[in-house]
């Protein structure tokens, strides 16, 4: 290949290596025989504490699912609060329509009642005057 030395510090890819983390009793079975001939001293690996372990990781998870929840439930209430305050200012649109319709006809009507009152006792009054 390159023509440099093998170093004999790099495993290959053939050669089994065990750390502390792997017990023995997990190796596979066809690889036993190459794991005994191994001078590694694996210290005893004690077990994880499974249920502290359970503990952690489902507070972790309900801190994050509680965090989507919170996000997920003010924009559900903004949209709910958006649609109710549409809908009421919908049907407040429609009565004030109807109130302002009726207060405008009265005020025309009483303004066209006052005006023609205007218009018609100058009439009145000059028909007193000319006989």
């Amino acid at each position: 290949m390159s023509g440099q030395p093998f170093d004999q510090g790099i495993p290959l890819l053939t050669e089994v290596l065990l750390g502390p983390e792997v017990p023995p009793a997990l190796v596979p079975a066809a690889l036993a025989p190459a794991v005994e001939k191994m001078p590694v001293s694996l210290p005893s690996v004690a077990q994880p504490d499974w249920d502290a372990i359970e503990q952690r990781l489902t507070q972790r998870i309900l801190q994050q699912v509680q965090g989507k929840i919170d996000h997920l439930l003010e924009e559900r209430i903004a949209h709910v609060l958006q649609t109710a305050l549409h809908n009421a200012l919908i049907g407040m649109r429609g009565a004030l329509r109807a109130d302002l319709q009726q207060s405008l006809e009265q005020i025309v009507a009483h303004a066209v009642t006052h005006e023609l009152g205007h218009l018609h006792r100058p009439a009145q009054q000059s028909s007193h005057f000319y006989p």
